[in-house]
């Protein structure tokens, strides 16, 4: 008889036992290919999103510290640029080789000016840059889009006593408050904001920059190679890598990984356990049936061929079940985690699959191999 044939009756016949056998396998595939799937859906929305708040590089020109004195008096020091940095000099910046992996390359320009009378800092940027830039910033009103344009920071504005739509005096101009800035805890609360070519222009030092806040995309996170080539692109500026941020967004990336693998690789060892268990209580159910089929003529290696057809079958079955039920689940609840569904990961699946069928074949190799060893005197032994 063919053995194939044979183990697809056994587990006909055996339908309720065929059920839970799987179950453990079907179970753990499905665990395991929801969480990867979710994991690996999630490891992406945290990455974007990480790598769209913040900057990760600072460029600022390069300085010497210069003491200052006279004979043994000590008059302290004072700290000389060696070069400016230029509004020109963000396209260098954006011509490096690895520049596919910069999101944004934002020039910043600060000067300490009057606000309708009053002493503030000012601070300039391009004005549709300023969401990338600042992309936690709550704003009361607009952000300033256009030049004549400015926001307020929350201790300018109760500083100056200006709201949204109020006018704000400086350098013979007038500039209309376009929205307040929420509190955020930082400098740029006692600051005025505005497009960067006003605050140039109030300066006196048009295409001036004093520093540049670059966003690199860290899926790889060569960030010291961009510092290194940014470098070599602005041999008169300091290129400094955040690399506190950089080592939060590879933490918590890896943290979600983690995570999925270790509660993943738990439930595959009850998958397997159960699957181990399932198949020795069958063949010591089944002692009298493998007795019979030695002593018609079945090899040891027909009864081991038997038993992980059998599993194998099983096997497959609830992988792939497990495998579709587990990448649905994990489609239906990316939502609640924060992910955007997007298409179903096909990964995931084929690896669950792929080790589904190795838990059921480890799982019954013990088994199968007590079952090969049954001499045919034992199965006389259980009538």
């Amino acid at each position: 008889m063919n053995i194939r044939k044979l183990a697809w009756k056994n587990l006909f016949r055996r339908k309720s036992r065929a059920v839970f056998t799987g179950l453990g396998i079907f179970l753990g595939i499905g665990t395991f290919v929801a969480l990867s799937s979710l994991t690996m859906q999630m490891e992406g929305a945290v990455r974007d999103k990480l790598d769209r708040f913040g900057a990760n590089i600072l460029v600022v020109p390069r300085t010497e510290q210069l003491s200052l004195g006279f004979g043994d008096i000590a008059l302290g020091g004072a700290q000389v640029a060696r070069a400016r940095l230029a509004v020109s000099d963000g396209e260098a910046i954006r011509s490096i080789e690895l520049k596919d992996r910069l999101r944004s390359v934002v020039p910043f320009f600060l000067t300490a000016t009057d606000a309708s009378g009053k002493d503030v800092v000012w601070m300039g940027l391009p004005a549709e840059e300023i969401a990338v830039a600042r992309p936690w910033w709550k704003v009361s009103g607009m952000l300033p889009m256009e030049k004549g344009e400015v926001l307020l920071g929350s201790e300018a504005a109760a500083l100056l006593d200006k709201g949204p739509g109020g006018t704000v005096l400086s350098g013979g101009r007038k500039f209309r408050v376009a929205g307040v800035l929420s509190p955020t805890g930082e400098k740029e609360d006692s600051m005025v904001i505005a497009p960067i070519g006003d605050v140039q222009a109030l300066a006196g030092s048009p295409g001036g920059v004093t520093f540049f806040e670059i966003a690199a995309l860290c899926k790889d996170c060569p960030v010291e190679d961009i510092v290194a080539q940014i470098g070599k692109a602005l041999p008169g500026a300091r290129v400094s890598a955040i690399r506190q941020v950089v080592e939060s967004r590879k933490a918590a990336v890896d943290q979600f990984r983690r995570l999925g693998m270790a509660v993943s690789a738990i439930v595959l060892a009850i998958g397997g356990l159960m699957v181990f268990v399932t198949v020795m209580g069958s063949v010591q159910e089944r002692t009298r049936e493998i007795g019979v089929l030695r002593a018609v003529g079945f090899r040891r290696r027909a009864i081991v061929s038997l038993l992980f057809w059998e599993t194998g079958w099983v096997s497959l079955l609830s992988a792939v079940s497990g495998a579709v039920l587990g990448t649905a689940a994990a489609w239906l609840a990316s939502p609640l985690f924060g992910v955007a569904r997007t298409e179903a990961a096909v990964t995931p699946a084929v690896i669950g699959v792929v080790i589904g069928m190795a838990l059921g074949f480890l799982g019954s190799v013990p088994p199968a191999r007590r079952a090969a060893a049954l001499s045919p005197t034992e199965a006389i032994r259980s009538l």
